[in-house]
């Protein structure tokens, strides 16, 4: 054995004491000459002409296989460890073995905190029910119809304490998967959400804020095949496609009326959770053009609870109506307004109003907002209410079978409230109501009368509106540009 030392290392060779190099001829011997003393020459210059050969051998010997070589490499810092080299086969790349100092077991973390891997929200299908007053977790599972699932979920003490008191306007989301419940998400915010898992060992429940987000998302295309192709293909879903349709009702048929190169622009609610969309519900604003002509439509909600979609541009639709036409739904008009043969008397008489014949029983609603005039037994009309409303005007009910409950003199009535029932009291052949619009006293035809309009809003919800219209409107225009980057080219004629 022989130890070389070497700037910065140490190398211990060892060569195993079988090892017998080859005898090499000798040449013809030649008479010795003394050499020549100089003064630059060093005396240890054999010792390491012969040792840097002898390193080059046994190297190229370790590097054919003919000798096993152990090594140990110290590093230049005597504080470190040692690392050592496995033995080197041939043909094998060296490897160097390290310990490395992990947990024992192994788990999942999200947010920093360790917890069950969630279960995968792309499987199956998700349900969404918007809470209503007085729901709780049975009753919104049946309006689903997923009543089975609430028993096995309930079992956990845990989460029974957290679904027990449901907020109004909140949303409960569920996904089935196989007839069974995977995941269920109850929130009350745009991020913030009681996320209940399905695992091994039952129900897991867990307020959490990093997975679930409601967003307002945007899609826009241009018409190439018909909406519900290009709608799905631009990513909306059938619910979406179903709301713009009714959405844009009064200006196109979406079935029959829309054309190649038509543009559509929607803005909506979208649930998202790990990332990605789980359910998508209220259209939220949209677009719809043809050719020069844009449509856009705003979702609204009036300070009566009423939700619709609203024209932020024309004042002139921001006016309704102030009157129904017909004050039963479903009924069949028997009698028109004018002069008629009496059905009971046989002579002729002007009839002052028009007559819907209904079942007994059938709801009768007040035609527009307004208070009640009387209220009572009026000669052949029978039982009557009669209401008084805007600009001198007056709407007259006959024939009722009875009156709803409560309803009296001078109480004030809502446009489709219910003020009584369809009958055959008076003079009367079957059961109807009689209607009748009166202008000052003077009965007009309630089917071809101009009637008034009256203001969607008051001047608070006007500016409220305005507000948010505003920024909905800056977000189609946007939308509208990736519709028309989305438009077909056009056909080329000629070479």
């Amino acid at each position: 054995m022989q130890r070389y030392n070497l700037p910065g290392n140490s190398i211990e060779i060892v060569i195993p004491g079988d090892y017998k190099p080859k005898q090499m001829k000798s040449a013809p011997s030649l008479p010795k000459k003394s050499p020549k003393s100089s003064p630059h020459t060093s005396p240890k210059k054999p010792l390491r002409y012969i040792a840097s050969r002898s390193l080059f051998i046994v190297c190229g010997l370790a590097t054919l296989g003919n000798i096993p070589v152990y090594s140990m490499i110290s590093t230049p810092d005597a504080t470190s460890s040692v690392l050592n080299l496995t033995e080197v086969e041939s043909g094998s790349p060296a490897q160097v073995l390290q310990d490395l100092n992990l947990p024992a077991v192994a788990s999942e973390s999200f947010s920093g905190f360790a917890m069950d891997i969630l279960p995968d929200a792309q499987q199956g299908n998700w349900k969404m029910r918007t809470l209503v007053e007085g729901d709780t977790l049975e009753t919104a599972l049946d309006a689903l119809k997923l009543s089975k699932l609430a028993k096995p979920l309930l079992k956990d003490a845990a989460i029974a304490q957290e679904l027990e008191t449901l907020k109004p306007d909140a949303a409960l989301l569920v996904q089935v998967v196989d007839d069974q419940l995977q995941q269920l998400i109850y929130t009350k915010g745009k991020n913030n959400a009681y996320i209940v898992s399905s695992t091994d060992n039952g129900f897991v429940g867990k307020w959490e804020s990093d997975v679930f987000e409601i967003r307002e998302s945007k899609i826009a295309f241009t018409v190439k095949h018909s909406i519900q192709r290009d709608g799905k293909e631009a990513g909306l879903s059938n619910s979406l496609i179903r709301q713009l349709g009714h959405v844009f009702r009064q200006d196109v048929d979406f079935k029959k009326g829309l054309k190649v190169g038509d543009k559509l622009g929607v803005i909506f609610e979208d649930y998202q959770y790990q990332g990605a969309s789980i359910y998508t519900d209220k259209v939220l604003a949209a677009e719809y053009s043809h050719r020069e002509t844009t449509k856009q439509r705003v979702r609204f909600t009036l300070e009566d609870g009423k939700t619709d979609y609203f024209s932020p541009n024309a004042d002139t639709e921001l006016k309704r109506t102030a009157f129904d036409r017909t004050p039963v739904a479903g009924g069949r008009m028997s009698s028109g307004f004018g002069m008629r043969r009496h059905p009971v008397f046989g002579f002729r008489k002007a009839h002052a109003g028009q007559d819907f014949a209904a079942p007994r029983g059938t709801p009768i609603h007040a035609t527009a907002d307004g208070q009640v005039k009387f209220l009572g037994r009026q000669g052949g009309y029978g039982n009557v209410v009669e209401l008084r409303h805007i600009n001198g005007i007056t709407t007259l009910y006959g024939h009722m079978s009875g009156f709803k409950q409560g309803l009296g003199s001078g109480h004030s009535v809502k446009r489709g409230d219910v003020i009584g029932y369809v009958g055959s009291t008076g003079t009367s052949t079957g059961n109807h109501v009689h209607y009748e619009y009166r202008m000052n006293g003077v009965a007009q035809n309630p089917v071809s009368v101009d009637l008034p309009q009256v203001g969607i809003m008051s001047a608070k919800e006007m500016q409220q509106f305005k507000n948010h219209a505003s920024a909905m409107i800056q977000q189609l225009t946007e939308l509208r540009k990736v519709a028309a980057a989305d438009a077909p080219a056009p056909k080329q004629n000629g070479g």
